[in-house]
């Protein structure tokens, strides 16, 4: 048996954004993986975790083969991926973050230090595309693998193995990254606090975790070294949730914050959009931006595609998609949570393939 930091092996393909002074491959953001190819009987992780009330959940792939979903034991401790296969026979092996980050749990981040085999790595197939999804909590999975009548809001209920992210890259061969947070949207959450916005921490390696997750680097600028040749963005409901919802007050200052929808607060929030998009196109100079909507009709969705079209006469390749309403997900196709199910992942990916094809 043979021991090897994880970040020693260029045949190992890390995706995720983190600090590159961290130690092994911090995972923070959901669908954080490491993938690799070896010949080997058997293979062991070395991970570390610390969590106090949110537990990150981990799944290993072997072959295609969900070998097992798991939370780390608190600690240092070194894990079994699989034990007495063929030696003479490459194995593809995918370890996968099923949760996303937690802000009420910022320290619940695994990370992944050494690998131990008694094989050898080799090369990885080149990936033929690079592609970032940006979202909530769909893009992050909540509820994805679960039945109907679960509805407790806790990690185990997310599943970002199963979700039409990772769907859509492996229809188009693409290593993929995600940037996403249950119940945040483009301008606000679905309660209208305004800090649950995902362009407030895009610029930042793990923004949703700024404020506790001490001596992890998530609070460092992101360098952009991911260059995505396509980003979508699957923003978009939260906000919607926010027009309905009452206003947020502030705990420190008593100040109500709204998302209204008014001509004012419309062009508030489609110029939001809007400059999102011109930033996205800024550090993703040579990539196809994409708007991925599951609001077919309202406000927001006007908003949207209004930010899209300015968008595109300022010159940026953007398109609006919205191959299928929220609504429009009942029955089998729902998850836990009232959120779309496994079925209903495959559709999105499905016609998301299509379109980036």
């Amino acid at each position: 048996m043979k021991t090897y930091d994880i970040r020693n092996l260029d045949e190992v393909r890390l995706s995720g954004r983190f600090d590159m002074t961290q130690q092994g491959f911090p995972m923070h953001w959901s669908s954080a993986n490491a993938e690799m190819l070896l010949s080997a009987s058997k293979l062991e992780v070395e991970i570390v975790c610390q969590y106090n009330s949110q537990k990150p959940y981990l799944s290993f792939e072997v072959d295609g083969l969900r070998a097992q979903t798991f939370s780390p034991i608190p600690g240092k401790h070194w894990y079994n991926v699989f034990l007495n296969l063929d030696k003479n026979t490459k194995h593809r092996v995918h370890i996968i973050k099923e949760t996303q980050p937690f802000e009420g749990d910022p320290t619940a981040s695994p990370t992944i230090l050494r690998l131990r085999t008694d094989g050898q790595f080799h090369p990885l197939p080149k990936v033929k595309r690079r592609i970032e999804f940006i979202g909530d909590s769909i893009t992050s999975g909540e509820g994805g693998r679960g039945p109907i009548s679960f509805n407790e809001w806790v990690p185990m209920c997310f599943c970002a193995a199963d979700n039409y992210a990772r769907m859509t890259a492996d229809g188009l061969k693409a290593q993929y990254q995600v940037i996403s947070q249950s119940g945040w949207g483009a301008y606000c959450s679905f309660d209208n606090r305004p800090e649950g916005n995902i362009p407030r921490v895009y610029d930042q390696i793990c923004g949703v975790l700024a404020n506790g997750a001490e001596n992890q680097g998530v609070e460092k600028p992101y360098d952009f070294s991911f260059q995505p040749d396509t980003v979508v963005v699957a923003l978009g409901a939260n906000d919607s949730n926010a027009m309905r919802s009452d206003p947020y007050i502030d705990p420190v200052t008593g100040a109500a914050h709204k998302l209204d929808n008014s001509p004012e607060g419309r062009q508030l929030y489609e110029n939001t959009c809007f400059n999102f998009l011109l930033h996205l196109h800024e550090v993703n100079p040579e990539a196809r931006l994409v708007w991925l909507s599951f609001i077919s009709s309202g406000p927001i969705a006007e908003c949207l595609q209004k930010a899209v079209a300015r968008a595109k006469d300022a010159g940026l390749d953007v398109t609006f998609a919205c191959p299928f309403d929220f609504e429009s997900f009942g029955g089998r196709c729902m998850g836990s949570r009232f959120h779309p199910g496994i079925l209903a992942h495959k559709k999105i990916a499905k016609a998301l393939v299509k379109l980036l094809k």
